[in-house]
């Protein structure tokens, strides 16, 4: 048989270490899917919808800490799998989107379903390359992820012409260009130690640059080592165990009166693993620019994201898990801090300690959440959606380095299902809850039927106040008691769970909470548990929240 480029795509793949990737087949790239078929290294999962597998995709790459990659045909396919590269460039995760295009003499000539990629996707995107020739397919294909990881990652789009990828490769062989990974000088690591050890009142701020088991291990030893407590920015809860002494909490989409005050407070910002954007930043607001500077050390691997919103004292172009080696390399410099320690313990308490028992009976969202929280394995993953119903989950769960959530740090909605499908392809032993909305489970819920065909053993849990909750809330907040546009008329969840071959189980109150959880996350196979509850009381609570201060949070 003729060594195609088809075939050189796949070997290119696998020497990059890519096991699985995401596609809803096109015409445009049936000589790729053909090339798949005989190789195993490479497990292909077929999605319903080009948007599922694109978020499945990311969800994977924080999984392996490699590249994602995604397939769609050109136009159609290309631009439903343009919400994956709006969330990998958001959330700096490298991508690789392969694109099914027309044939070559038909290029620029507009073309049914043609695409230019570069031009469609220049906001969105590092870097696009269409491949026109055999010989170029090596360099390319290697410059694609090397760009996708190095750096700030994020996503890369290969554009593979149809007569291109059925063009004899000859003798062309696979290239791995590598990535070059920033390491901080000894001295930049002294120094840093230097403006530590000056320091009263200190905040380490860790993002999600490293996911690493590894990483997480030494930041506990580090923080210990230092004494400096530590916040992580949104959907990285599982960074830090969240029960440890040093804990500050988890930054969301709100801020909390609580962790204002406290960044308010700090002597010293330690931002490492995070480019500091408004999440990070409590919108913007520190480190504090005036009226007097908040000192910065910022450890990041690309120097273009240092510098851009605040001063900085200390530059360190890093990533962030040497950055963290060092510094544990040095002599410990940890000081008693106690009443900063003591403040800290009052500040995790305003925002994530959750009263169980004061829970009144009306949150069945809270009830059914602390339910499923009490089962939840300490090595088990979590993935969220988009949505307010998120709050109770981040309130909730006690998040150790072992486990692994998944969440929409720039809140695109429909995650939270390709999310747990990418979560139990890869842990098939592990337990794996995924939390969604019902504005957001309709979005991507049909992949419900790739879960089913892959026998996964899945939970999803869906908040149904029959309503964009989120916006709703938005909405009263900026226009009270004029709701417009936010309602949904919802299907029956646990018919149409039985439909796609999932069980599933309704709970309806707060008294039978416990005895339905119990069952449902005992069962095997997909299952669907929907969750009533009352939009009103949702967003009643919800509004409570943002003005106590429970960072984006429910209060009891």
């Amino acid at each position: 048989m003729t060594f195609r480029v088809a075939d050189l795509v796949v070997d290119i793949l696998i020497a990059h270490g890519v096991d699985r990737a995401f596609s809803v087949p096109g015409e445009s790239f049936l000589a790729l899917l053909d090339a798949l078929y005989e190789r195993d290294e490479i497990d292909l999962v077929t999605c319903r919808h080009e948007g599922s597998a694109s978020l499945a995709a990311i969800a994977d790459a924080k999984l392996t800490g490699r590249a994602g990659v995604a397939m769609a045909s050109r136009g159609p396919g290309a631009s439903n799998a343009a919400i994956g590269l709006h969330v990998a460039s958001q959330e700096a995760i490298p991508l690789v989107l392969l694109i099914g295009q027309v044939e070559t003499p038909n290029l620029n000539r507009d073309a049914v379903q043609e695409i230019d990629t570069g031009r469609a996707f220049s906001g969105l995107i590092k870097w696009s390359t269409r491949i026109e020739s055999a010989a170029q397919v090596p360099e390319m294909m290697a410059r694609a992820f090397s760009v996708a990881l190095g750096g700030t990652p994020g996503p890369v789009v290969i554009e593979l012409p149809a007569d291109v990828l059925e063009m004899e490769a000859g003798q062309l062989s696979a290239r791995v260009h590598g990535v070059a990974r920033a390491e901080p000088s000894r001295a930049a690591v002294e120094q840093a130690a230097i403006l530590l050890d000056d320091a009263e009142r200190p905040i380490l701020l860790v993002g999600g640059e490293c996911r690493t088991a590894e990483f997480r291990e030494d930041l506990v030893a580090l923080s210990e080592h230092w004494n400096v407590p530590v916040a992580v920015t949104a959907k990285m809860q599982d960074q830090y165990p969240n029960d440890h002494r040093l804990w500050i909490g988890h930054l969301g989409f709100f801020m909390s009166p609580a962790h204002v005050r406290l960044f308010e407070q700090a002597d010293l910002i330690i931002a490492v693993g995070t480019r500091l954007g408004d999440l990070s930043s409590l919108g913007f607001r520190f480190p504090r620019q005036s009226p007097t500077l908040q000192p910065l050390v910022h450890v990041y691997p690309d120097p273009n994201a240092i510098g851009t919103h605040f001063h900085t004292d200390l530059a360190i172009v890093a990533s962030a898990h040497p950055f963290v080696r060092s510094s544990l390399e040095l002599p410990a410099v940890a000081r008693e801090r106690g009443e900063w320690i003591e403040a800290v313990a009052k500040t995790r308490e305003a925002v994530h300690a959750w009263p169980e028992q004061r829970t009144p009976s009306a949150d069945v969202l809270g009830h059914a959440v602390a339910a499923i929280a009490k089962l939840f394995r300490a090595d088990g993953i979590v993935t969220t959606d988009s949505g307010n119903f998120a709050a109770w989950v981040h309130r909730i769960f006690r998040l150790t380095p072992s486990a692994r959530l998944l969440g929409s740090a720039c809140g695109a909605m429909g995650s939270g299902i390709p999310s747990a499908l990418s979560a139990g392809l890869r842990y098939p032993d592990r337990q794996v809850i995924a939390f969604c909305g019902d504005g957001g489970f309709l979005m991507t819920g049909n992949e419900l039927a790739t879960a089913v065909a892959r026998r996964l053993n899945i939970k999803i849990v869906i908040s149904n106040n029959q309503s964009y909750g989120t916006i709703r809330t938005h909405q009263e907040r900026a226009f009270p008691r004029r709701p417009w546009g936010t309602d949904l008329s919802n299907p029956d969840f646990i018919a149409l769970a039985r439909a796609f071959g999932a069980q599933g189980y309704t709970i309806t109150d707060a008294a039978h909470v416990a005895e339905i959880v119990t069952e449902a996350m005992s069962a095997n196979g997909p299952v669907v548990i929907e969750v009533r509850s009352d939009v009103r009381q949702t967003i009643d609570r919800s509004l409570a929240a943002a003005s106590a201060g429970a960072h984006s949070a429910p209060v009891a």
